[in-house]
């Protein structure tokens, strides 16, 4: 996950990694496949070798010559399937990893939730909390939370959600603005963009009621009670104790957004 992420973050090193997954290949070749300069490209091949991506296949008298290492051909195969059919991958931070272990570790024991974790295949003491991470591991991993440790009900990942929504810097950062609260619940999309690389929030406030609408790329069921947990305890946060929040809307019902009606 954290070598996913180190390429996901760099174009040219998601170019440099695609270009030799079709043999072993010298700097200058790659360029040409990539449309980067040449020191681009030396750069980021140096970056994939210490990340264990790549690796100098031998030398020649045009130079070195590199390879894609199975790992290197793993990252790139689950960078392909994270993307689907779209120009960009769906990421979201790695503070959602990290949110969710917290929670765990402190319900659970962090033994447990160490174990839980390395058992997706993602290992805590890694994680970037400003990473980015492809989002439809972070929905499996919901979906795995509440298969461990709930009913399938989601409300395990509803709770999760709701008392971990104020560790959110992208929350939290709005929750210490002194304005009245229809006005932070307005800022709510750039909070949105904080978090994630894709879709996006829109928000409708009426006197004391918001709605607010998630154009988001993957969804579940799990997710669903998330934003719904992430809804309610923002608003335990800003101290609405008998807020109310309830789902309206649902794209996978066929309706073009996910809607929650906050009521405070």
């Amino acid at each position: 996950m954290d070598r996913l992420s180190f390429v996901l973050s760099s174009t040219q090193r998601e170019k440099v990694l695609g270009s030799l997954l079709g043999g072993v290949k010298h700097p200058a070749q790659i360029a040409r496949d990539t449309n980067l300069r040449t020191p681009h490209v030396s750069r980021a091949l140096s970056q994939l070798v210490r990340a264990g991506l790549v690796f100098a296949a031998s030398n020649s008298v045009r130079g070195k010559l590199y390879a894609v290492t199975p790992l290197g051909r793993t990252v790139y195969e689950e960078l392909t399937e994270a993307r689907g059919d779209r120009l960009v991958a769906p990421l979201a931070r790695g503070s959602h990893f990290k949110n969710y272990h917290h929670w765990l570790a402190k319900n659970y024991g962090r033994k447990r939730a160490d174990a839980f974790y390395r058992s997706f295949g993602v290992d805590p003491q890694k994680i970037d909390a400003q990473g980015w991470y492809p989002l439809r591991r972070i929905v499996q991993l919901l979906e795995q939370i509440e298969a461990a440790f709930g009913d399938g009900s989601g409300e395990t990942v509803r709770r999760m959600l709701r008392e971990e929504a104020l560790n959110f810097a992208s929350i939290r950062r709005y929750m210490t603005i002194v304005l009245p609260f229809k006005y932070v619940v307005e800022m709510a999309p750039a909070a949105y963009h904080r978090e994630f690389n894709h879709g996006r929030l829109e928000v409708e406030v009426h006197g004391r009621r918001a709605l607010v609408k998630n154009y988001d790329w993957i969804s579940s069921p799990t997710r669903c009670m998330a934003w719904l947990g992430t809804y309610e305890g923002t608003l335990l946060a800003a101290g609405y104790k008998h807020s109310n929040v309830r789902k309206v809307a649902c794209i996978l019902k066929g309706d073009p957004y996910c809607g929650y009606e906050l009521e405070w």
